[in-house]
Order: C-alpha cells, then structure tokens, then sequence
C-alpha cells in the first residue's frame, strides 16, 4: 500500500472521529466545541496530500463513502442507532460503488498515474 493511500485512510478515521466528537460534544462547554472543527480540518489537509497522487473521484469516494460507513458503524456501537436490513445493504452499496469507482478509474488512468508520480518525484 502506498503512502497516499495510508494518508487517504487516516484521513477517513480523523473524518469518523470528528464527526463522532459533533455527536460527543454538541452539549459540551464552548471551548471544546471546536475539537471537531480541528479535527475536520486536519481530515481536509490529509486528503489534500492523498491527492497528489490518487485520481480525485476515487480519493473523495474512499474518503466520504468509508466515512459514511463508519459513521454508521459508530453510531450503532456507541449510540445504539438502528442498523436496519435496509440501511446494510445502502451501505454495502457505498462500498461497492467505491471499488467499481476505484478499479475503472485506476485501469484507465494507470499511465497519467505513473507520469504524475514522476513529475512530483
């Protein structure tokens, strides 16, 4: 696995973590308040560097759909929101739009891919 997908992937948790801490924090003191801005922000300049080298439509998928995911997988465990049949199977559909997004996008573009790689080299 490459360093930008490492990138990609942490930035999808700090995006889970974040979002999870507006739920967390929504009653909280003012002050703390603004950990999910920061953390959200900190997600954005991780993706930011995943871009450099992955194909836009297929780092934004990754980031938002996992997020949605795991969004969805948090609030089940920590806030005993509902996982209905329905909602599965709208899930397992992100995931799977994601890697049909991923592998046309990643045949097509294989030799831009390369020829980014270099230039940024």
């Amino acid at each position: 696995m490459s360093f930008h997908w490492i990138v990609l992937l942490a930035a999808v948790a700090v995006e889970i973590l974040a979002t999870s801490a507006l739920k967390v924090f929504v009653s909280a003191p003012l002050f703390l308040a603004f950990l999910p801005l920061v953390l959200i922000g900190l997600s954005f300049a991780l993706l930011s560097l995943a871009l450099r080298v992955i194909p836009m439509a297929v780092a934004y998928a990754v980031w938002e759909g996992l997020g949605i995911v795991g969004i969805a997988v948090i609030g089940h465990v920590m806030f005993a929101e509902h996982l209905t049949p329905g909602r599965l199977a709208a899930l397992a559909m992100i995931v799977g739009g994601i890697v049909l997004l991923e592998r046309g996008v990643g045949h097509e573009g294989a030799g831009h891919e390369e020829e980014e790689k270099r230039r940024l080299a």
